[in-house]
């Protein structure tokens, strides 16, 4: 499971805005590349906390994996990753497969950004 190290990266809001987000590394994957900087408002987006929380929540799919996992991961392993792009978000659906860490995974779920 991921574990370590966050990097510093950049999420686009629905209106077009660019904020700074921290991710774990591997979130930043082939179909899941960052907004282009800098941010254009303050403070930052975050992953995770509940969605009554003052701030910025970003969009996420939650992914379930097809066949082997990654390794670190189970089979039975649900994952929750956000999407830092609006366009890669408006282009998946709930069915559609994406390679994520090498390994094919589903995508079961999808939560929408909150911004409060």
């Amino acid at each position: 499971m991921s574990a370590g190290n966050f990097v510093r990266s950049f999420y686009q809001l629905n209106n077009g805005q660019i904020a700074r987000i921290r991710v774990q590394p591997e979130t930043i994957s082939g179909f899941n590349v960052p907004a282009a900087g800098p941010a254009t408002v303050p403070g930052s987006a975050r992953v995770s906390g509940g969605n009554r929380r003052i701030g910025i929540k970003a969009r996420s799919i939650t992914l379930r994996w097809v066949g082997a996992p990654p390794t670190g991961y189970a089979v039975e392993d649900v994952i929750r990753i956000p999407i830092l792009q609006e366009s890669v978000w408006d282009g998946l659906n709930d069915g559609d497969t994406v390679s994520y860490l090498g390994a094919n995974a589903e995508v079961v779920g999808r939560q929408p950004e909150r911004v409060r």
